[in-house]
């Protein structure tokens, strides 16, 4: 309820806007499409009233007269809502005033179920109700309803008749309503601006708009009368502006002869615009269907259908046009991704040229620069190489005294055991060949050469692994020693043999013991990480 009041304030400031207001028409559009896609809502609150009146009805010591009230008002709400429950609600009516032997609330009754009969397309019932009844007999303050009855059935009526005879007898009818009706009321005064003459008639309803309450009932009449006053004079936008005002007030009343929004319909299709004129007609369309209105259902059928089928059309036609313009638009995307990455591709090659051209620029300069340091420093590398070469010269000399001094050794030690084989003295050969001290000689021999010369080669050599060591972890050496076997571990890797296999072999041990050491000394680095990268790329 508070959601709908709250859309009802908004559509007040809607309606209300001056004329003149440049976005006046536009709003009021926007609000109504707004209204006619969410009118739901509107259903929703009226059927929620009428079960609260509806409830009613289940008190126990509900009289004939209560019930006659309630049975008045649930035939009120769902007058022009739906048709059938209005019917049933006014029998009922009828059966309470029978039952209590009042003839005024019967003929009140019948009266209204006469008109409900005419709306619903049933004329022939009607017109048995409204001929049953006669002014001779008819109580004085019913006669504006007698009147008001037959206009209104003769206005349903003449949908399907255009006869001369029923048009006069419904202006008779129009001219008896106006002198019987209470000059006083609301009614009295709108059927007094509708004798006036037609170029006094929009003031009269401009004049009547003012008085009556926003979104009520009868402010849809009136609205309704001032468009089609501008429509006939051929100021469409101003008839539009009062049809809106009217068609929102049959939404929010639930009111499902919903008029305004089928003329709304049909000058959207004056003006080629077949979404909107679809919408309107459409709504109004289902409203007359659901509410049981017979005479709108036969007046919008024919326009709902020309137009639904102008909008499936279009609707089909603008449903290629975007595929063919989705897939044009497609093909034109692939070429300009394809044409954007062959313009990257050759932006790329020429940025790659002009940074190498930027680097051989650059390098070229370091060369210029570097080129005399290189002439100045090859006489320098000469000096070296031949420093180097006789260092070569120097240790191959002594790797070749070592080997020929251990083939004189291997030698000699043949010939003792040959001496030994030959003179049959077989346990002391077998001693001999047990024993090791002559490979541990020759191994620590071995050792003692490669320490000297590798000492020799990097002089250094521990003092740049202590350097790498945390202090408390740095390597003293015993008096006398050259290099222990962890030592030679890394002073073979600092040779380059990396192999831990051949490092094993040479240094008489298994790869577990040397991959041991290696672990070992690695957690005695400052950085164990790094160490032993840092270490073999000194």
């Amino acid at each position: 309820m508070k959601l709908k009041k709250y859309i009802g304030i908004v559509l007040l400031m809607l309606v209300s806007l001056p004329s003149f207001a440049k976005d006046d028409l536009k709003a009021l559009y926007d609000s109504l499409d707004y209204s006619v896609a969410h009118k739901d809502m509107y259903v929703q609150e009226k059927i929620k009233r009428i079960d609260d009146i509806r409830s009613a009805l289940s008190y126990a010591n509900l009289n004939d007269v209560n019930k006659y009230v309630v049975y008045n008002q649930l035939y009120n709400e769902y007058w022009k809502f739906d048709l059938d429950s209005a019917i049933h609600y006014a029998r009922l009516e009828v059966e309470a005033a029978n039952r209590m032997n009042d003839e005024y609330r019967q003929t009140q009754a019948e009266l209204q179920l006469a008109v409900s009969y005419a709306m619903h397309g049933m004329y022939l019932q009607a017109e048995q109700i409204l001929s049953k009844h006669s002014l001779e007999t008819l109580p004085t303050d019913l006669r504006a309803e007698y009147y008001n009855a037959h206009i209104q059935f003769l206005q349903y009526y003449l949908y399907t008749s255009d006869s001369p005879e029923d048009i006069r007898l419904q202006s008779n009818y129009r001219d008896s309503l106006y002198a019987t009706q209470d000059q006083s009321s609301m009614e009295y005064r709108l059927s007094l601006v509708d004798r006036m003459p037609e170029s006094e008639r929009l003031a009269g309803y401009t004049r009547l708009q003012d008085l009556v309450e926003k979104f009520s009932p009868l402010y849809a009449r009136i609205t309704y009368n001032i468009a089609a006053i501008h429509v006939n004079n051929g100021n469409n936008n101003e008839g539009k502006k009062f049809y809106i005002r009217s068609a929102l007030s049959d939404l929010y009343n639930c009111t499902r002869e919903n008029q305004s929004a089928y003329e709304l319909a049909r000058l959207a299709y004056s003006e080629g615009d077949y979404t909107r004129a679809y919408r309107y007609a459409q709504s109004s369309f289902e409203d007359a269907i659901t509410a049981g209105i017979q005479f709108r259902v036969t007046q919008v059928s024919g326009f709902y259908s020309m137009i639904t089928d102008i909008y499936q059309r279009r609707e089909a036609s603008d449903k290629q046009s975007l595929i063919n313009i989705i897939v044009l638009s497609g093909i034109l995307l692939i070429c300009l991704i394809a044409a954007v990455y062959f313009i990257f591709q050759q932006l790329k090659k020429i940025m790659r040229i002009r940074k190498d051209l930027a680097d051989s620029n650059d390098e070229l300069q370091r060369l210029n620069e570097t080129l005399n340091d290189m002439n100045a420093q090859l006489h320098s590398s000469n000096s070296l190489l031949q420093e180097n070469n006789d260092i070569k010269e120097q240790y191959i000399g002594q790797f070749f005294n070592i080997c020929s001094g251990y083939i004189d050794k291997i030698g000699d030690y043949q010939n003792v055991l040959y001496r030994l084989a030959v003179n049959k003295h077989y346990d002391e050969l077998v001693k001999k060949l047990r024993s090791t001290t002559l490979i541990d000689s020759e191994t620590e021999a071995l050792y003692h050469h490669f320490d000297t010369i590798f000492l020799n080669l990097f002089p250094t050599f521990v003092a740049d692994l202590n350097a790498l060591l945390r202090e408390e972890e740095r390597i003293v050496l015993k008096q006398d020693t050259l290099l222990n076997k962890e030592l030679r571990i890394y002073a073979l890797l600092r040779l380059g043999i990396t192999d831990s296999e051949k490092i094993a072999n040479f240094l008489r041990c298994s790869t577990s013991t040397i991959y041991n050491y290696r672990t070992k000394m690695r957690n005695r680095a400052i950085d164990k990480d790094t160490f032993e990268d840092q270490f073999i790329g000194k």
